[in-house]
């Protein structure tokens, strides 16, 4: 006898349920919870470093770790547990194929792995977009360079090529060279600066026109930083977000739409620009603290009580504003993902803008 489709998922059902105590059927399955073990207390809490030692994840685990502990009820620092690579894509993809959604494992990751899965890395295998946040460290790049971002109507008939430090094709630099291209030039991504020291310094030395400058610091540090480039030519000339107000000498740097506005008399505004918000707001993720999709409601509320007994008893102080950071922790982290992951159409183009402008960029 030849069973339907609907008879078939019906009697599944009915197994499933078979091996469900009673005391769960009878409360109703309305949440994961109900028929996984879970609990307030986290056994065995681990973090899962997306990078190495070296890296910006790395560097945060070894604060988060001891910071953590104590909310988490663990009588040591937290186990971590190092991987490969900068970028982050290596742990972030180990985290999604094989982390168990129990509660134990929490993933510390940069935002250059969520450029990287919104660019189409061949090398990314994850969708951050479902994943739990417990804690944002959010920051403001800030674009340097030598650019002349007022437009002239000769500007409208003649090519405007720009050289930009990029450490690859679907690097965490990407929303600056589209920000070029927002404003008009036709940019052309110098790949190979693995460390933004080496992207700086091939600014000041003349070899690119533009570089990013990804990593949060106090003002003086950024003064003084920028000190040999603005002898060499090269000024801040905006910030992909307005995470955090940036300043130099004093005085506050633009973020991009806001010196798009000065320059073009009118917001950004289009479809690349959709696409260039999504990049640029994952592209100012300091580091993310992810818990794995579907994790029991019990185990997120833990370790949202341990961030929030961290802050509050100040093991995370020094990684607050005056470094550049700003720190969003909680439900609070749920609409900057949005931000990052983005709609759809904004995916998309993006997706079909790289296409078009990849290939004439590996021919150079």
């Amino acid at each position: 006898m030849r069973m339907h489709r609907r008879q078939f998922l019906a009697m599944a059902g009915l197994s499933a349920l078979a091996g469900i105590p009673a005391a769960a059927r009878a409360g109703g399955l309305t949440h994961i919870a109900a028929i996984a073990p879970a609990g307030g207390t986290v056994i065995d809490p681990t973090l899962l470093v997306a990078g190495s030692a070296e890296s910006a994840a790395g560097r945060w685990s070894t604060v988060l770790a001891p910071a953590l502990a104590q909310g988490l009820g663990s009588p040591s620092p937290l186990a971590t547990h190092l991987t490969s690579g900068l970028d982050g894509v290596t742990g972030a993809n180990q985290f999604d194929t094989q982390t168990v959604p129990d509660g134990a494992t929490a993933l510390l990751v940069p935002g250059a792995a969520l450029v990287a899965s919104l660019a189409g890395d061949p090398r990314a295998h994850y969708d951050f977009g479902r994943w739990v946040p417990l804690l944002f460290s959010l920051v403001s790049p800030i674009v340097v360079g030598r650019a002349d971002l007022h437009r002239t109507l000769r500007d409208l008939v003649r090519d405007r090529p720009i050289r930009v430090a990029v450490s690859s094709d679907h690097g965490i630099e990407l929303a600056t060279v589209m920000a070029m291209a927002i404003f008009g030039f036709r940019p052309i991504p110098v790949t190979g600066f693995a460390t933004p020291q080496e992207a700086l310094t091939a600014l000041r030395d003349g070899k690119v026109d533009v570089a990013q400058i990804s990593d949060p610091m106090p003002p003086q540090a950024l003064d003084a930083l920028l000190a040999p480039l603005e002898q060499a030519g090269a000024t801040p000339l905006f910030t992909l977000t307005d995470n955090v107000r940036a300043t130099v000498h004093g005085k506050p740097v633009p973020s991009f739409a806001e010196r798009f506005n000065q320059e073009r008399g009118r917001p950004p505004a289009g479809l690349l620009y959709d696409a260039w918000k999504i990049v640029a707001a994952a592209a100012s993720l300091d580091i993310g603290l992810m818990l794995p999709m579907l994790t029991p409601p019990e185990q997120v509320a833990g370790w949202r009580h341990a961030v929030g007994l961290a802050s509050s008893q100040g093991a995370l102080d020094t990684l607050k504003n005056d470094a550049g950071r700003a720190l969003v922790s909680g439900p609070d982290c749920g609409r900057y993902l949005h931000d990052m992951t983005g709609e759809i159409t904004a995916v998309l183009m993006l997706r079909r803008w790289l296409a078009v402008h990849m290939a004439e960029w590996r021919l150079g």
